[in-house]
């Protein structure tokens, strides 16, 4: 399967709802964001949760003789007898290759992570500073939100076979690795943009216009604010802004539009 067939797979399966959210800690990256709308991607080993982008695998050992014998031996001009007895030699060397190619996939990928909820108190808390940052809503129409997908919270039941994943389509060893999270971060309702960056700046750019609403945290500092209110105003469109308050009596988070 060629690259472009692989990024056409996973055009296919991206689902996002018309917005997506992403909260943001008052600093001076934030509005950054905004005016230079450039949007950074995390490397896997950056995020706080130390299963990112892994999983239990599954080696069909028979499943990889076969492909060996079919597909790579002729073209390296090895005869289907003499396929196996090379395979039986090198077989080890080929699951360290592969389990290298994982640990490339992880060194070498950013991701763009944000969230269907732009109300959750257990979020403000965590990635908005303590309610003193904002979240950020996103029109998903447009690129490279238009490619998010959605991350499943299940905590793997049994290692999944890799091998197949290679040769039947690619695109599941993102589900099983990068697109999969343990049940407890269920509350987060996360969607994610997988970026392979290399070499290249994890800067990725976006239209001013995907901005489509911003929400001001119920702690946010009014010098932060202030800051905040400059950036938007050189926007080609004011986004929605919401002002997030809290509702003493029921325990959630209240929204006003400013």
């Amino acid at each position: 399967m060629t690259e472009a067939e692989i990024t056409e797979r996973f055009r296919a399966r991206a689902n996002p709802p018309p917005v997506l959210f992403r909260y943001r800690q008052p600093t001076q990256w934030t509005l950054d964001e905004i005016s230079k709308h450039q949007i950074y991607a995390a490397k896997p080993s950056e995020l706080n949760d130390p299963f990112e982008y892994t999983a239990p695998v599954f080696w069909n050992v028979d499943l990889m003789r076969r492909k060996f014998i079919e597909e790579f031996a002729p073209e390296r001009g090895i005869l289907p007898e003499d396929a196996a007895k090379e395979f039986d030699l090198w077989h080890e060397l080929g699951k360290i290759k592969l389990l290298q190619g994982i640990r490339h996939l992880r060194d070498f990928s950013g991701v763009i992570c944000l969230s269907a909820i732009p109300d959750s108190i257990r979020m403000w808390s965590y990635y908005a500073h303590a309610h003193e940052g904002i979240c950020i809503g996103f029109d998903t129409k447009l690129r490279p939100f238009n490619m998010a997908l959605e991350v499943k919270y299940q905590n793997p039941d049994s290692p999944f076979d890799i091998i197949a994943a290679t040769k039947n389509d690619p695109t599941e060893i993102a589900g099983h690795i990068s697109l999969r999270k343990a049940e407890e971060w269920k509350f987060e309702g996360e969607y994610r943009i997988p970026i392979s960056i290399g070499d290249n700046p994890r800067l990725i750019p976006f239209q001013q216009s995907a901005i489509t609403n911003i929400r001001f945290g119920a702690r946010i500092k009014n010098a932060f604010k202030e800051k905040l209110l400059t950036a938007i105003s050189h926007l080609p469109h004011r986004p929605k802004l919401i002002q997030m308050g809290c509702d003493f009596d029921r325990f959630v988070l209240t929204e006003t539009v400013i």
